[in-house]
Parts: structure tokens; C-alpha cells; sequence
């Protein structure tokens, strides 16, 4: 049943994976971009577009980028994108893959010059311009592009982008100062509530993007009352404090919750975020981020 489970899920990401690409070939402003296009005989070719005298043919493999598959799994695939260029008669092959190009794959590719290869690396550049697209792109290959001190700084809330210039004399800071910054410069209290969350998730990005996924912020509970902050799915090759939460605790994903209190974080505020957690769901382990100390009482 897991296992079924498992190919089902591996299906569905398939299929995601070939819609998201479509779209971001169309947002790139491609012509008549198709996915799966009906009208070739003989050929299901999993997206076509361009003018008809100048067609390109992409097919996509989605590998768990964690563990992609043999060399000889990636030279079928070549070749298979290679025989459906011919046989369409496009002027142009692609093979997007979901994982980066790893040395095996590398040296399979020489074989095949007539076709490009579109890895990881490439499909997170192509999506650069479109937040929402690169989002997505991150979410389904469960990747998290780097992040550097000025994109750190301008995903930040205008008030807390100029704390974090205030002064600034060196362009080039590390995106760790940046945060810090940002952080020191909210003043606890209701009004910058959401100025404190804010600057936590970026910060917990920054330091976890290798450990820590999904990043669901403000999701209700299934109860509908309650809204926790932000729920990260831990994944399986984290650091080792993450994988004892995994594989020990049995926690699959970990909760966050952000007080920008002034006072110390009592009994009460506990109990509140323990109702977030959900056993059966694999939701065992919140982590309480705030200023102050735990209350004596």
C-alpha cells in the first residue's frame, strides 16, 4: 500500500511538473504552447510549441532529486527525446528534468548533442522573473534557491528593508547580518506582529532552506478556530536535530509559532500552540519564537 501510495504521488508530481512548465513557457511568451498536444499519430510528446515551421518537442522526466536515477534510465530518456524530434520533425529537442545535472547525467549528454537538457539549475533561471511560477518550481522539486543579502533584504516589509540599510556601508553584508538587523529593529508589541513574523520565517529560510520544506504560512487548523503561523515539512536528509524529530519523535512536520511579546511567554500561550498539534498527522513538535523568557509561573 505505501508503495502504491508512493507511485501515486510520484504521478501526480509528474503531472504537475508538466503543466508548471507549460505555464512558465507561456509566460516566457512561447507560441502556442501545448501540453500533450492529441493531433500527432502515433506520438504523445508532452509539450510542443512554436510556429509549425520552427516546432520544439520537450518531454520531462521528474527525478526525486535526492536520488536520481541511473545513467542508463537518463539515456533512455535522450534517446527517446531524440526519436520524437525526428519524428515530429521539430526543429528543436528538450529534456527537463527535476533534478540537477549530476556527473553521470553529464557525461550521458555528450552522447546526445541534438538535445538540450533543461535541469534544476536552468528551469530555476528561466522562472527567475516570475515569483508565483518560481514558488511553485520550489515547492514541487522541494528546492529552495539561494538566497543573497540584497534578495533577503528586498523580501523583507519596507519598514524593515530600511532598518536593515540604515548605516549600511558595505553593499556587500552577509545575508545572516542583514536579518539580524531587521530583527533588532522591531520593537515588540501588537503593531509589528506581523514585522516579527515576517522577519523570522526569512531568517528560518535562510538557516534551514536544506532541512526544512514547504513553508505554509498561516494555515488554519482543521478545527477552522485556530491559525498557526507556519508549518514546515522536515525532510529526509536534514541536519541532525531535524532528523531526531523525524525519525525518533516521529514528526513529520514541525510548527512555528511567532510572539512578538513584551512579556514573558506564559503557561497559556503553550497550551494554545499544543492544540496545533496533530499526532495521527505526524504533527508532533512547535517551536515558540519570541523575545522573552518563559514566565517563572
Amino acid at each position: 500500500m505505501v508503495a502504491r501510495n508512493r507511485g501515486a504521488a510520484t504521478l501526480r508530481s509528474a503531472y504537475a511538473f508538466t503543466s508548471l512548465i507549460a505555464e512558465l513557457l507561456r509566460r516566457l511568451g512561447e507560441h502556442d504552447v501545448r501540453e500533450e498536444p492529441q493531433d500527432i499519430i502515433g506520438l504523445e510528446p508532452d509539450i510542443l510549441f512554436g510556429q509549425p515551421d520552427a516546432l520544439t518537442v520537450v518531454e520531462l522526466k521528474f527525478y526525486r532529486r535526492a536520488s536520481p536515477p541511473p545513467a542508463s534510465i537518463f539515456a533512455r530518456a535522450l534517446e527517446y527525446t531524440s526519436r520524437s524530434r525526428s519524428q515530429i520533425g521539430a526543429s528543436r529537442a528538450v529534456l527537463a528534468i527535476s533534478c540537477p545535472m549530476v556527473p553521470r547525467f553529464a557525461e550521458v549528454a555528450n552522447n546526445f548533442l541534438d538535445v538540450e537538457v533543461w535541469d534544476e539549475t536552468k528551469l530555476f533561471e528561466m522562472a527567475a522573473p516570475f515569483a508565483e511560477i518560481q514558488a511553485q518550481l520550489e515547492e514541487l522539486l522541494e528546492a529552495d534557491t539561494p538566497k543573497s543579502a540584497e534578495t533577503l533584504r528586498l523580501s523583507l516589509p519596507a519598514f524593515l528593508r530600511r532598518s536593515a540599510s540604515d548605516g549600511d556601508t558595505q553593499p556587500s553584508r552577509k545575508p545572516g547580518r542583514v536579518l539580524a538587523d531587521a530583527l533588532l529593529a522591531i520593537e515588540r508589541g501588537r503593531l509589528m506582529a506581523a514585522d516579527f513574523e515576517n522577519a523570522c520565517i526569512s531568517a528560518l529560510k535562510y538557516l534551514f532552506e536544506h532541512d526544512l520544506h514547504g513553508w505554509h504560512e498561516q494555515s488554519r487548523t482543521v478545527d477552522a478556530l485556530h491559525r498557526r503561523d507556519l508549518v514546515c515539512r522536515i525532510l529526509e536528509k536534514s541536519a541532525e536535530v531535524w532528523r531526531l524529530m523525524l525519525e525518533d519523535i516521529g514528526s513529520r512536520y514541525v510548527v512555528f509559532e511567532f510572539k512578538n511579546y513584551s512579556k514573558p511567554i506564559t503557561q497559556n500561550e503553550i497550551v494554545t500552540t499544543e492544540r496545533y498539534l496533530y499526532p495521527s498527522a505526524l504533527r508532533k513538535v512547535a517551536v515558540v519564537i519570541s523575545h522573552e523568557d518563559c514566565a517563572d509561573c
